[in-house]
């Protein structure tokens, strides 16, 4: 094969500056949604070329093949990747077959579609929670609890983001009575709660249900199984999360430091031997939804300037192999962004009281 011919997913010199940029940019979004890095990478790198071979992605990322072939195998089976056999050849072609939105900043619509399937999953499990609580199995009662305020979150979630437009006070009136009294007073004991083991074999289930949803089947692993356990726990120390994952020390310090800064999660005490309890409110992911808005936010500014320059400098650039789609990207990111800022208020009116 020629070499220009092999070289042709290299963008011209001037356009790979553009391209760099957006890719550092959708990384550092992927990044706050705890997307794995590399798996993000490749992502961009297809929606931005359309379609390319592994051997290509690998020249692209600077990925070892290996990695190529082991991620490019789990985005398949997302549902959003597709490959298809180069005509009389052993390779294969890699593209998106997704919406755009969904590997770009639509996080909160992705969210918002399987809270439903999730929300008939959570229901069934508290009908099997109600023979252990009969039974008077340690752990049943406070995880049919936290179900219950899992669901009355996700209430307030899918009203906040609607399929139509909707005014902050008219959120207010569309959310029941129960749910909108939850978000305001969520006093009680601050307590870690034992779990018998039929107890803990539901909860690793919910768990697992969670890590398998589309809302978090591209993101890491170990950040959501530590977020799903502040969500049927409620109340945790390091050596608990520490005793249930068998990660290490200082894993689960670095994780538990990550949550409170991004306000996920919160001191709830600290003993005199320095034993520390974190806790979080059944808004959870309505705080994660706002921490992913907020540092997207931040891009705002640069997107404009860098979507203005391509504008002023269309007559030298859109000659240029992929003018056109780093021009369209830089578009649809900056749009998206856009209308996601407005969300925040909406927000706030829950998780800042």
């Amino acid at each position: 094969m020629p070499e220009e011919e092999e070289q042709s997913h290299l963008f011209d010199g001037k356009l790979r500056i553009y391209e760099d940029k957006l890719v550092e940019i959708l990384l550092n979004i992927g990044q706050s949604k705890r997307v794995n890095p590399k798996m993000a990478a490749i992502s961009c790198y297809l929606l931005i070329h359309g379609k390319l071979t592994q051997k290509e992605i690998k020249e692209l990322t600077g990925f070892a093949i290996g990695t190529v072939s082991t991620f490019l195998s789990v985005m398949i089976g997302t549902g959003n990747f597709q490959k298809i056999r180069v005509p009389h050849t052993h390779t294969f072609m890699y593209s998106i077959s997704g919406k755009l939105g969904v590997l770009t900043t639509r996080a909160v619509e992705v969210a918002v579609s399987s809270l439903g399937s999730i929300e008939i999953y959570l229901k069934n499990k508290k009908e099997i929670l109600k023979k252990l609580i009969e039974q008077n199995k340690k752990g049943a009662k406070h995880l049919s609890n936290r179900i219950e305020e899992l669901l009355d979150s996700f209430e307030i979630y899918k009203t906040i983001f609607p399929s139509n437009e909707i005014s902050t006070e008219e959120i207010q009136t569309q959310i029941s009575p129960k749910s909108l009294k939850r978000s305001k007073d969520e006093k009680e004991e601050v307590k870690e709660i034992i779990f018998d083991p039929e107890v803990c074999n539901i909860e690793a289930d919910i768990i697992n249900q969670l890590l398998a949803s589309p809302m978090f089947s591209s993101r890491d692993p170990m950040f959501i199984r530590i977020l799903g356990l502040f969500m049927t726990r409620k109340y945790l120390t390091q050596k608990t999360l520490k005793r249930i994952t068998g990660l290490s020390s200082g894993k689960i310090s670095e994780e538990v430091n990550h949550l409170l800064e991004d306000k996920l999660i919160y001191k709830t005490s600290i003993k005199d031997k320095g034993k520390i309890t974190y806790g979080a409110d059944f808004l959870i992911l309505l705080r994660f939804t706002r921490y992913i808005i907020n540092h997207m936010t931040k891009w705002i500014k640069q997107l404009e300037t860098i979507k203005l320059e391509l504008e002023n400098n269309k007559s030298e650039l859109e000659t240029l192999d992929g003018y056109t789609q780093i021009y369209r990207i830089y578009d649809y990111t900056l749009n998206a962004i856009s209308i996601y800022s407005d969300y925040i208020q909406k927000i706030d009116k829950f998780v800042m009281l």
